[in-house]
Protein backbone atom coordinates (compact mmCIF):
# COMPACT_ATOMS: atom_id res chain seq x y z
CA UNK A 1 0.00 0.00 0.00
CA UNK A 2 1.26 4.00 -0.70
CA UNK A 3 0.14 6.95 0.90
CA UNK A 4 -0.78 9.31 -1.88
CA UNK A 5 -1.53 13.03 -1.64
CA UNK A 6 -3.47 13.09 -5.09
CA UNK A 7 -2.99 12.66 -8.94
CA UNK A 8 -4.02 14.77 -11.65
CA UNK A 9 -3.55 15.58 -14.85
CA UNK A 10 -2.11 18.62 -16.11
CA UNK A 11 1.00 19.28 -18.42
CA UNK A 12 4.57 18.98 -17.13
CA UNK A 13 5.63 22.52 -16.07
CA UNK A 14 9.61 21.99 -15.81
CA UNK A 15 12.60 20.66 -16.88
CA UNK A 16 13.46 18.82 -20.41
CA UNK A 17 10.16 17.47 -20.80
CA UNK A 18 8.09 20.84 -20.01
CA UNK A 19 5.41 21.03 -21.78
CA UNK A 20 4.49 17.38 -22.27
CA UNK A 21 1.07 16.10 -21.12
CA UNK A 22 1.87 14.13 -17.95
CA UNK A 23 -0.41 12.31 -15.17
CA UNK A 24 1.34 13.32 -11.88
CA UNK A 25 1.17 10.85 -8.59
CA UNK A 26 2.02 12.51 -5.54
CA UNK A 27 2.86 10.82 -2.80
CA UNK A 28 2.64 12.28 1.05
CA UNK A 29 5.81 11.98 2.99
CA UNK A 30 9.31 13.57 2.46
CA UNK A 31 12.94 13.15 4.68
CA UNK A 32 13.77 16.84 4.11
CA UNK A 33 12.08 19.90 5.10
CA UNK A 34 12.93 22.49 2.41
CA UNK A 35 11.49 26.44 3.66
CA UNK A 36 9.94 26.88 0.12
CA UNK A 37 8.67 23.92 -0.38
CA UNK A 38 4.91 24.77 -1.90
CA UNK A 39 3.55 21.11 -1.56
CA UNK A 40 1.40 19.74 1.41
CA UNK A 41 2.45 16.23 1.67
CA UNK A 42 1.01 15.36 5.10
CA UNK A 43 -2.41 14.06 4.06
CA UNK A 44 -2.64 11.20 1.79
CA UNK A 45 -4.79 8.09 1.03
CA UNK A 46 -3.56 4.39 1.33
CA UNK A 47 -4.03 2.78 -2.00
CA UNK A 48 -2.76 -0.09 -3.61
CA UNK A 49 -0.59 -0.48 -7.11
CA UNK A 50 -3.51 -1.44 -8.86
CA UNK A 51 -5.71 1.47 -7.46
CA UNK A 52 -2.97 4.04 -8.29
CA UNK A 53 -2.78 2.29 -11.92
CA UNK A 54 -6.65 2.39 -12.14
CA UNK A 55 -7.06 6.12 -11.62
CA UNK A 56 -4.17 7.15 -13.81
CA UNK A 57 -5.49 5.09 -16.50
CA UNK A 58 -9.03 7.15 -15.87
CA UNK A 59 -7.23 10.43 -16.21
CA UNK A 60 -5.14 9.45 -18.85
CA UNK A 61 -8.57 8.55 -21.42
CA UNK A 62 -6.32 8.57 -24.47
CA UNK A 63 -6.36 5.05 -25.65
CA UNK A 64 -4.34 5.49 -28.73
CA UNK A 65 -1.74 7.72 -27.82
CA UNK A 66 1.72 5.74 -27.77
CA UNK A 67 3.07 7.33 -24.94
CA UNK A 68 1.68 8.24 -22.15
CA UNK A 69 4.04 9.47 -19.07
CA UNK A 70 3.80 9.74 -15.43
CA UNK A 71 5.69 11.47 -13.18
CA UNK A 72 5.95 10.09 -9.66
CA UNK A 73 6.78 12.92 -7.44
CA UNK A 74 5.68 13.96 -3.78
CA UNK A 75 6.76 14.65 -1.13
CA UNK A 76 10.12 12.38 -1.43
CA UNK A 77 8.62 9.48 -3.94
CA UNK A 78 11.15 7.46 -3.31
CA UNK A 79 10.50 6.27 0.20
CA UNK A 80 7.22 4.59 -1.06
CA UNK A 81 7.39 3.67 -4.92
CA UNK A 82 8.92 0.15 -5.32
CA UNK A 83 9.93 -2.32 -7.96
CA UNK A 84 5.84 -3.89 -7.96
CA UNK A 85 4.49 0.11 -8.83
CA UNK A 86 6.90 0.66 -11.23
CA UNK A 87 5.97 -2.58 -12.88
CA UNK A 88 2.21 -2.22 -12.96
CA UNK A 89 3.11 1.59 -14.20
CA UNK A 90 4.71 -0.15 -17.13
CA UNK A 91 2.73 -3.03 -17.73
CA UNK A 92 -0.33 -0.31 -18.23
CA UNK A 93 1.72 1.55 -20.88
CA UNK A 94 3.50 4.12 -19.09
CA UNK A 95 6.47 6.15 -19.47
CA UNK A 96 7.81 6.83 -15.59
CA UNK A 97 9.08 9.70 -14.68
CA UNK A 98 10.31 10.38 -11.08
CA UNK A 99 10.96 13.65 -9.15
CA UNK A 100 13.46 12.96 -5.97
CA UNK A 101 15.87 15.00 -4.20
CA UNK A 102 18.10 11.96 -4.02
CA UNK A 103 18.96 10.57 -0.56
CA UNK A 104 17.34 7.48 -1.06
CA UNK A 105 18.11 4.40 -3.05
CA UNK A 106 15.38 4.19 -6.57
CA UNK A 107 13.84 0.62 -7.60
CA UNK A 108 15.03 -0.16 -11.50
CA UNK A 109 13.17 0.34 -14.38
CA UNK A 110 12.59 4.35 -14.07
CA UNK A 111 12.49 5.74 -17.39
CA UNK A 112 13.49 8.80 -16.42
CA UNK A 113 15.20 10.59 -13.21
CA UNK A 114 14.93 14.00 -11.98
CA UNK A 115 17.11 14.90 -9.39
CA UNK A 116 16.30 18.09 -7.57
CA UNK A 117 19.66 18.04 -5.01
CA UNK A 118 18.77 19.91 -1.72
CA UNK A 119 20.80 22.17 0.99
CA UNK A 120 18.80 22.11 4.13
CA UNK A 121 18.53 25.16 6.42
CA UNK A 122 18.61 24.80 10.00
CA UNK A 123 18.94 27.08 13.20
CA UNK A 124 22.47 27.47 14.62
CA UNK A 125 21.23 25.59 17.58
CA UNK A 126 21.02 22.51 15.59
CA UNK A 127 23.16 20.10 14.65
CA UNK A 128 26.10 20.96 11.99
CA UNK A 129 27.93 17.85 10.75
CA UNK A 130 28.43 17.55 7.16
CA UNK A 131 29.18 20.01 4.16
CA UNK A 132 28.05 22.84 6.29
CA UNK A 133 27.53 26.65 5.00
CA UNK A 134 27.12 29.98 6.91
CA UNK A 135 24.33 32.54 5.51
CA UNK A 136 22.02 34.75 6.82
CA UNK A 137 22.37 33.49 10.51
CA UNK A 138 21.42 29.77 9.25
CA UNK A 139 23.03 26.85 8.97
CA UNK A 140 22.94 24.99 5.40
CA UNK A 141 24.18 21.33 5.13
CA UNK A 142 24.64 19.83 2.04
CA UNK A 143 22.15 16.40 1.97
CA UNK A 144 23.72 12.97 0.83
CA UNK A 145 22.95 11.46 -2.08
CA UNK A 146 22.31 7.78 -2.73
CA UNK A 147 22.29 8.21 -6.49
CA UNK A 148 24.99 8.96 -8.60
CA UNK A 149 23.28 8.99 -12.41
CA UNK A 150 19.83 11.04 -13.40
CA UNK A 151 18.70 11.66 -16.37
CA UNK A 152 18.51 15.60 -15.50
CA UNK A 153 19.44 17.57 -12.44
CA UNK A 154 16.97 20.29 -11.34
CA UNK A 155 18.41 22.71 -8.69
CA UNK A 156 16.83 25.38 -7.08
CA UNK A 157 19.10 28.67 -7.05
CA UNK A 158 18.96 30.53 -3.87
CA UNK A 159 21.56 32.47 -4.27
CA UNK A 160 23.51 31.27 -0.81
CA UNK A 161 25.74 28.09 -2.28
CA UNK A 162 27.63 27.34 -5.63
CA UNK A 163 25.30 24.97 -7.34
CA UNK A 164 28.21 23.92 -9.10
CA UNK A 165 28.89 21.72 -6.06
CA UNK A 166 26.72 18.91 -7.53
CA UNK A 167 28.14 18.73 -10.74
CA UNK A 168 31.37 16.68 -8.73
CA UNK A 169 28.78 14.25 -7.23
CA UNK A 170 26.05 13.28 -10.08
CA UNK A 171 26.17 12.70 -13.72
CA UNK A 172 23.30 13.70 -15.82
CA UNK A 173 22.87 14.82 -19.45
CA UNK A 174 20.40 17.84 -18.29
CA UNK A 175 21.70 20.32 -15.29
CA UNK A 176 18.92 23.22 -14.86
CA UNK A 177 18.74 25.90 -12.32
CA UNK A 178 15.11 27.14 -11.05
CA UNK A 179 14.82 30.58 -9.95
CA UNK A 180 13.67 30.63 -6.19
CA UNK A 181 9.96 32.31 -5.55
CA UNK A 182 10.55 33.52 -2.42
CA UNK A 183 7.35 33.37 -0.28
CA UNK A 184 6.07 34.84 3.12
CA UNK A 185 7.00 31.40 4.61
CA UNK A 186 10.58 31.43 3.21
CA UNK A 187 11.34 34.63 4.89
CA UNK A 188 9.31 34.13 7.85
CA UNK A 189 10.93 30.73 8.36
CA UNK A 190 14.76 31.43 7.49
CA UNK A 191 14.75 34.90 8.89
CA UNK A 192 16.88 35.81 5.91
CA UNK A 193 16.68 39.35 5.26
CA UNK A 194 19.10 39.20 2.55
CA UNK A 195 16.24 39.00 -0.47
CA UNK A 196 13.81 41.41 1.02
CA UNK A 197 13.70 43.54 -1.73
CA UNK A 198 10.87 44.59 -4.32
CA UNK A 199 11.09 41.35 -5.95
CA UNK A 200 9.82 37.65 -4.91
CA UNK A 201 12.00 36.04 -6.89
CA UNK A 202 15.68 36.26 -7.71
CA UNK A 203 14.90 35.22 -11.66
CA UNK A 204 17.71 38.16 -12.75
CA UNK A 205 20.32 36.30 -10.38
CA UNK A 206 19.76 33.00 -11.97
CA UNK A 207 20.08 34.30 -15.23
CA UNK A 208 23.36 35.88 -14.61
CA UNK A 209 24.61 33.10 -13.25
CA UNK A 210 23.75 30.46 -15.89
CA UNK A 211 25.56 33.31 -18.61
CA UNK A 212 28.75 33.37 -16.64
CA UNK A 213 28.43 29.13 -16.30
CA UNK A 214 26.93 28.01 -19.30
CA UNK A 215 27.01 24.73 -18.32
CA UNK A 216 23.25 25.04 -16.88
CA UNK A 217 20.05 26.29 -18.63
CA UNK A 218 17.06 28.24 -17.16
CA UNK A 219 14.13 25.92 -15.74
CA UNK A 220 11.24 28.08 -15.31
CA UNK A 221 7.64 26.82 -13.62
CA UNK A 222 5.85 26.85 -17.17
CA UNK A 223 2.29 25.71 -15.24
CA UNK A 224 2.45 28.26 -12.79
CA UNK A 225 2.79 31.05 -15.20
CA UNK A 226 0.31 28.70 -17.49
CA UNK A 227 -2.53 28.74 -14.29
CA UNK A 228 -2.37 25.46 -14.19
CA UNK A 229 -1.61 22.57 -11.26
Amino acid sequence: MYRVNEIFYTLQGEGAHSGIPAVFVRFSGCNLRCPWCDTDFADGTMMSAEAIVEEVLALYDLPNERRKMVVLTGGEPSLQVDKPLVDALHEAGFYICIETNGTRPLPEGIDWITCSPKYIYQSEGRSNSGAVLQQSGLIAKRSMLAIRHANEVKVVFTGTYDPEIWREQLEAEHWLLQPLRYTGEWLLETGCDAFEDDRNDNLDDTVRYILSHPFWRLSVQLHKIAGLR
